[in-house]
């Protein structure tokens, strides 16, 4: 069984709160949320630039 809270963790932006409360994210369409990796990855390519 997958771990949901090991997924969430490596979407940087699940782990914030709205009203002291964890966000819930439905859209996906034009703004997929990215996995931790693939920010480090672009960040590491924008910057070598």
């Amino acid at each position: 069984m997958a771990d949901i809270e090991a997924i969430r963790a490596d979407f940087p932006i699940l782990r914030r709160e709205v009203y002291g409360k964890p966000l819930v994210y439905f859209d996906n369409a034009a703004t997929t949320q990215k996995p931790q990796v693939v920010i480090d990855a672009l960040t590491g390519y924008y910057q070598t630039m």
